[in-house]
């Protein structure tokens, strides 16, 4: 499975800014074992390994849209736990790589 952390890494500030929605064709299938979790995409085909906070994002993604001030709010609240700002770069990037991969789109402010 494909590491979402590398390709998106030299967009990381233009990715932090904008909206991020999923495809309108995407319909996901999740699958958890233990810390990990499964992502199956339907309309591609694609099957995806994620970590707690992609997924959490992507299930706050697939109730409405969000920028990433909006996750950096939601998304510790859903986890139930305090995330360090180190997190956030990591995240625009995993999500960069999902837009990249066809999954979510990213409009721009």
């Amino acid at each position: 499975m494909a590491d979402p952390a590398t390709p998106a890494q030299s967009q990381a500030p233009a990715l932090a800014s904008g909206r991020w929605s999923l495809h309108p064709l995407a319909e996901f299938h999740w699958r958890c074992w233990g810390d990990d979790w499964v992502l199956f995409d339907n309309g591609s085909g694609q099957t995806l390994q994620l970590d707690a906070l992609l997924t959490a994002a992507l299930t706050e993604l697939e109730q409405a849209p969000a920028s990433l001030a909006e996750l950096q709010q939601r998304l510790p609240r859903l986890l139930e736990r305090p995330l360090p700002d180190e997190v956030w770069p990591g995240l625009a990037q995993g999500l960069g790589f999902l837009a990249e991969q066809g999954l979510l789109r990213h409009s721009p402010a």
